[in-house]
């Protein structure tokens, strides 16, 4: 009788142990189903931040490591001369993506977009605070200008001295042309960005939506920047503004061949640019 009982009990524990085990599976279930209702709960959204910020991190510096300007900045080698401009947008781009590696921000790059026939802009980039759009000036001299002139004057020695288009007009130009295919609902700031090579005097002081700087400062220009500015896009956003910039980054070469048409007809002719030659384009 005695022993009966002791397996009744035993049987009994088993059951229980086992409806137990199925309770809390049940229960599981249903709370992995509703935390999957909510996608952007707090914790879900952070992993996914960081997910895409690094993916692009580790895109943006692929595109570093295999561009064959890194083998020239690496050696400390100047591209030819015919190369300057475009070594120089090279190293505006490898400055914001070292930069922000340090930090986890939401980003998009897109260089060389080629808007229409009058519009060819160095970088945009799609930062989680705004849209940045760079012009670079790799040149050297004495650099001086206003706001409101049209030409700026590059003084390379005693007895030479040369005009480039004001780029705060040529960026804003650029700045513009955006603003015609994204609208006016974003935060655009103007960056330009002149080699270590020259020295900027008297030129405009920065504004909130504008920055002139020197290449070797643009880390700490863009630190105090972007510090200071709020989140504003979220990564649905910048996506979307991404793709919708894509396209003009795959300008055909007749579209190419009317810019250059057009900078070569109203600045002079673009062919064998060196050091020492600035065109707005």
């Amino acid at each position: 009788m005695i022993l009966s009982l002791i397996m009744f009990c035993i049987k009994a524990l088993i059951v229980l142990l086992f409806l137990i085990t199925i309770f809390v599976i049940i229960i599981s279930f249903f709370a992995s189903s509703r935390k999957n209702d909510f996608p952007n709960t707090p914790s879900i959204q952070t992993n996914k931040k960081k997910s895409y910020a690094q993916e692009n991190q580790e895109y943006y510096e692929s595109l570093i490591n295999n561009n064959s300007f890194n083998f020239n900045d690496r050696f400390n080698i100047g591209p030819d001369k015919a190369d300057l401009g475009d070594y120089g947008e090279f190293l505006t781009f490898k400055e914001i993506v070292r930069w922000s590696s340090n930090y986890s921000y939401n980003y998009k790059i897109l260089r060389n977009l080629n808007i229409g026939t009058h519009c060819e802009i160095d970088l945009v980039w799609i930062h989680e605070t705004g849209i940045y759009v760079f012009e670079s000036k790799n040149i050297s001299g004495r650099i001086y200008g206003d706001e409101n002139s049209k030409q700026w004057c590059q003084i390379l020695n005693s007895q030479l001295k040369k005009q480039l288009y004001n780029p705060i007009f040529q960026n804003n130009g650029h700045i513009n042309a955006l603003k015609h295919i994204l609208g006016n609902n974003y935060f655009y700031c103007s960056i330009i960005v002149f080699s270590e090579r020259c020295v900027l005097d008297e030129i405009p002081s920065d504004t909130h939506s504008r920055i002139i700087t020197k290449r070797n400062y643009l880390r700490s220009k863009l630190t105090e920047k972007i510090t200071s500015e709020q989140s504003k896009l979220s990564i649905a956003q910048i996506e979307a503004l991404y793709r919708k910039l894509l396209p003009y980054i795959y300008a055909s070469k007749d579209a190419k061949q009317k810019h250059s048409d057009y900078i070569n007809k109203k600045y002079g002719n673009k062919d064998n640019n060196d050091d020492d030659v600035d065109l707005p384009f």
